[in-house]
């Protein structure tokens, strides 16, 4: 039996260098992350187009030839991974060293050039140690052993001209990268110093550290947003321009504190529920932008909030890419939130990040390091952690406070929290966490968890709200406040309830005064038109008026009735022979018959006439012996709709538009009153629900109104629409043939005229008025 072992293929290089990091930005990156191990607190990045090449540059504690021999040239060396458990803790600094731990980020040089020359400066030291690799070397036969294909470890005098970074003075490392894969212009810059921010520091908080890129460019000396220090300005905005949360689970304990615009609302200190987290640091800061803050943003990043990111996970100080991307959804989210845009926060709501310190292998980064964590049991317990404790306590907020108020989206200052019922939102959330006895409310903003002093305003939910919270706080203070406020309460309600007593008993005196007002007002109403005669008198004889109107209405339809049957009798009787005395009397008859008619359709206009006069007599006032006015008459006929028409019971809805239009002239208002209740009369018998009249001008003295009803209209085939003016004509059987005829009599008596219009199937007029017309 032979003991054997692996061999490794020079192929392995391809493996864990450029099939592994595929993206540039993550391969700078990569080579960030060992300079921050380093202990660096300066990186720069140069980028040579012209020479194409990268030098990055750090004043970490740099390597001697052993250093570089036994664990720079030792792949997936780590010392990180080797750390003790129980010194681990004292090896990691704020910016997070010891950031990876497989040991194979060096192999990120070969994903941004062919060559690399290593130069550094260790500590204590005098002498440069140089590494040169030609990464192509490992590439021509895959056949060959890794580790037999050789690199140049030598000495140096100096480190290499580097033109705008300075090169590092007492200790250090300089990696040049040469003949580059990418072209690295203004754009591709940018967009790296973009993501570099997002994944050192995406919220401008870390101080101890500088990061910066420099374009070399033999015309400018320094170009903006591309040259000079890595970072944002956004850290004062965050913290006092948003609704957000701080949380640090440490030690088996949660403590988390919220605040809205840079006011402190509430601080809590709660066992962890998350076992698997008792041996590292969980800290997060997680904010929520409403539109005013989204605009701020937008305008000092120069990008929007949700292509800048959303809440960002780094491990040891570093970024675990991609969550907190634009399109990243690790946490869920953006599904949560398909359930109820109004009830839960999505990634394009929240921006932080969250800070896990964990010893080496802890927590697992996928090995293409743009995947994620490893799923296991920690991360799934991390993710919820962070889910339940900080983002759904901060929507909590959000949603029950901030949401309420669809003004709050617009403020960038916590006054709208000053309201009482803001205050009452604000008790509701912290009294809700009051409930659980595990949590115990560190602090409380008592300006505004307090009971309000107007009892009206103070409801049964926020003094169950208050009353838990000061139970739980053991709050003699707390409790006092509630008992005052439910003792107002009721003297409120005891008072309330006798003024509203006082009030219905006032209200019930006032009402019998208004009725007994309403009647002496209308008394006087009638008084003022009677100023010389008994006013009892007049009333009485209006009422017998009225009543004898009646009757002789009713006769007069009779009479008409009885006329027109004479009239078609004797115009259809055929009279044979020879017997004169026959044939004159039928003659006469029928010429007895016609002046009848017309007396009857005179006596028909004149009772309308009286009817109309009776109407008008509490109200108006008509000289009785003219029958005239000078005025206009669109005014009038405008009040007369409003006043005497409107709700008349069993008639059309009628309305008059006047179009801002005058007419002056002399008329009877009782023969215009007649005019109008005849039109409404035919359109109650065509059984219409409205009827229109409709005014506009015609030449320079006319005025037209056109009459439109929503009626049944002329049926041809028993009425001839050319006869419906003519006396006695009639298209119904209960007719008189006179309400038309009375119509065109009193409009020709104004120098005025109506005419049927329209297909003939419709009863729609057009009537002509003559006056000064304006």
């Amino acid at each position: 039996m032979t003991l054997e072992t692996f061999r490794i293929s020079s192929h392995l290089k391809d493996i864990i260098g450029r099939d592994l990091v595929t993206n540039e930005f993550v391969a700078i990156f990569e080579l960030v992350k060992n300079s921050f191990d380093a202990g660096a607190t300066r990186v720069e990045i140069e980028f040579d187009p012209h020479d194409r090449t990268i030098a990055i540059i750090d004043d970490g504690s740099g390597m001697t030839a052993a250093d570089i021999r036994d664990r720079w040239l030792f792949v997936a060396y780590s010392e990180k991974a080797l750390a003790a458990p129980e010194n681990y803790r004292d090896k990691i600094k704020p910016a997070g060293q010891f950031a990876g731990s497989k040991g194979i980020g060096r192999f990120a040089c070969d994903t941004l050039g062919r060559e690399l020359e290593l130069y550094s400066l260790a500590a204590g030291r005098s002498t440069i140690i140089k590494l040169e690799i030609d990464w192509a070397r490992f590439e021509h036969d895959s056949t060959e052993e890794f580790q037999q294909i050789d690199v140049t470890l030598s000495p140096a005098k100096s480190f290499p001209p580097i033109y705008n970074a300075a090169t590092p003075a007492d200790h250090g490392t300089v990696l040049l990268i040469k003949d580059t894969r990418q072209d690295w212009d203004e754009v591709r810059i940018s967009r790296l110093r973009r993501d570099l921010a997002k994944l050192i520091d995406p919220f401008g908080t870390t101080k101890h550290v500088t990061v910066s890129t420099w374009l070399v460019d033999d015309e400018r000396d320094f170009i903006d947003g591309v040259d000079g220090p890595v970072g944002n300005q956004i850290g004062d905005l965050l913290r006092e321009k948003t609704s957000r949360i701080e949380v640090v689970i440490e030690n088996e304990i949660v403590h988390t504190t919220l605040f809205d615009r840079g006011r402190k609302i509430y601080a809590l200190r709660e066992p962890s529920a998350y076992d698997e987290l008792n041996e590292c640091r969980v800290e997060g800061q997680i904010y929520f932008l409403n539109r005013s803050a989204k605009q701020t943003f937008t305008t000092r990043m120069g990008v929007r909030p949700i292509e800048f990111g959303s809440v960002f996970l780094f491990l040891n100080g570093f970024r675990i890419f991609p969550i907190g991307e634009e399109f990243d959804d690790t946490f869920g989210l953006n599904r949560r939130k398909q359930q109820g845009q109004a009830r839960y926060l999505g990634t394009r709501d929240v921006i932080g990040r969250v800070d896990v310190t964990a010893r080496p292998k802890l927590f697992r980064e996928v090995s293409s390091r743009d995947a994620g964590l490893v799923e296991d049991a920690r991360s799934r317990a991390l993710y919820d952690a962070i889910r339940k404790q900080m983002i759904f306590r901060l929507e909590r907020y959000v949603v029950g406070v901030n949401w309420q108020d669809s003004r709050d989206q617009e403020r960038d200052t916590p006054e709208g929290l000053e309201t009482d019922k803001a205050r009452e939102r604000v008790l509701a959330v912290v009294g809700s966490l009051a409930r659980s006895k595990d949590t115990e409310i560190v602090y409380f903003d008592q300006d505004l968890v307090r009971v309000s002093d107007d009892p009206d305003q103070i409801t049964d939910s926020a003094l169950k709200a208050m009353s838990e919270l000061a139970q739980n706080q053991g709050d003699a203070r707390l409790l006092r406040q509630v008992e005052d406020a439910r003792r107002r309460i009721e003297e409120l309600k005891s008072s309330r309830q006798e003024a509203q007593d006082t009030a219905r008993r006032a209200m019930e005196e006032r009402q019998r005064a208004d009725a007994i007002i309403s009647r002496l007002e209308q008394q006087a109403a009638f008084l003022g038109s009677s100023r010389d005669v008994n006013v009892e008198r007049v009333q009485l004889l209006m009422h017998q008026a009225t009543i004898h109107l009646g009757h002789l209405r009713s006769a007069i339809v009779n009479a008409a009735h009885e006329v027109r049957n004479v009239l078609e009798a004797a115009t259809a009787t055929q009279v044979t022979g020879a017997d004169d005395d026959v044939e004159d009397l039928l003659a006469s008859v029928r010429q007895s018959a016609r002046r009848a008619s017309v007396s009857i359709a005179s006596a028909n206009l004149s009772g309308d006439r009286l009817r109309t006069v009776l109407s008008f007599a509490p109200n108006i006032r008509v000289d009785l012996e003219t029958d005239k006015v000078h005025g206009d008459l669109l005014r009038f006929l405008k009040e007369y709709f409003e006043v005497r028409l409107a709700n008349v019971p069993d008639m059309p809805a009628a309305t008059f538009e006047a179009a801002s239009l005058s007419l002056v002239r002399d008329f009877s208002p009782v023969d215009v009153a007649v005019l109008i209740d005849n039109l409404l009369d035919n359109a109650r018998k065509a059984k219409a629900s409205k009827i229109d009249f409709v005014t506009s001008r015609k030449g320079q003295s006319s005025v037209v109104i056109s009459v439109v009803d929503d009626g049944l209209g002329i049926d041809e085939r028993k009425v001839d629409p050319a006869k419906i003016f003519e006396r006695g004509y009639t298209g119904s059987a209960g007719g008189t043939g006179l309400g038309l005829y009375s119509v065109r009599q009193i409009l020709e008596g104004m120098e005025s005229t109506i005419e049927l219009v329209g297909d003939g199937s419709r009863a729609d007029f057009e009537i002509t008025l003559s006056g000064e017309a304006s």
